[in-house]
This record gives structure tokens, C-alpha cells and sequence, in this order.
């Protein structure tokens, strides 16, 4: 099991805390594609999730046409949401490929019968925050995150 922090903008993480956003959607940098069902997510340094589901995807349009844009953005057109993601991130960065995490909370996972990583923070996280999340190559000078529209 693999443990990762994902750092996430706030209105985002509101929806995630909320239950209202349950896909999480990230460009296919190297560190993010070695992820699994089952791996373990810290938002932000303080929230436990479990991956439940991936998708890969050639581009944000193909993750459109299978994925729920409510899940993703619940507040957000699917024309929103698109222009979003493609402010976010370059055409050389979704030229990576897009992942869709489906998350669920830690507690809720586990009460179905997985191990859980509840309690304190397993040793070997990283102690001080990375805004680009643990060696993610974001694109030169931006904090823009892709948790705007898509986690």
C-alpha cells in the first residue's frame, strides 16, 4: 500500500470533505501514474482517503465522456470545468495523459472491511508541505493546482 499527499486547493477540498467530489483529476506525471486501487491519499497533509478507482484518459475531453463532471467539479459546467482544466495545464501537459482518482474517506472505505490507515500519519511522510504534491512537475512558476476542476 502506498501512501500520497495530494495538495488541494480549497473550495475543492470543501467538496471533497463534503462528500460532493469524489473524483479527483490529475495530469499523468510519473509519480501519480505508480498509484493503485487501494493506495492511501493525504490531502493536504491532514485528510486520509483511499483511492477506490483510476482511470486513464488521453485527454480532458475523453475524461469528460466517461466521467461524471458533477463528480469532479460539482458546481461547474462541463464547459467550465473543461476551460479549467485547460487553463491549468498546458496542451504538453495533457499530452501526459489524465488520471481520474475516485477517493473515498479513509473511514468510509475501511468500515467495508479494508485495512485502514487511520490514526497518526504513517513515518516517512513528507514533513514540510509541497504545494506541487511530493515531486509533482508542475508547469514553471504556477501554484496552480488541477484540484480547481478536477481535484
Amino acid at each position: 500500500m502506498r501512501v500520497k499527499t495530494l495538495w488541494v486547493r480549497d473550495e475543492p477540498l470543501q467538496w471533497i470533505l463534503a462528500g460532493r467530489k469524489t473524483i479527483e483529476v490529475r495530469v499523468a506525471y510519473p509519480n501519480l501514474t505508480r498509484l493503485n486501487a487501494g493506495d492511501r491519499l493525504l490531502l493536504n497533509g491532514r485528510y486520509r482517503f483511499v483511492i477506490r478507482r483510476i482511470a486513464r484518459y488521453r485527454d480532458f475531453e475523453e475524461l469528460l465522456a466517461h466521467e461524471d463532471p458533477a463528480a469532479i467539479a460539482p458546481d461547474w459546467t462541463p464547459v467550465q470545468l473543461l476551460e479549467a482544466l485547460r487553463a491549468l495545464y498546458p496542451p504538453e501537459k495533457e499530452a501526459l495523459g489524465v488520471i481520474a482518482l475516485e477517493i473515498a474517506p479513509e473511514e468510509t472505505y475501511g468500515a467495508a472491511g479494508t485495512s485502514g490507515f487511520l490514526g497518526e500519519a504513517p513515518e516517512g511522510l513528507p514533513g514540510a508541505p509541497d504545494p506541487y504534491g511530493a515531486g509533482a512537475s508542475h508547469s514553471h512558476g504556477s501554484h496552480a493546482s488541477p484540484d480547481v476542476a478536477g481535484g
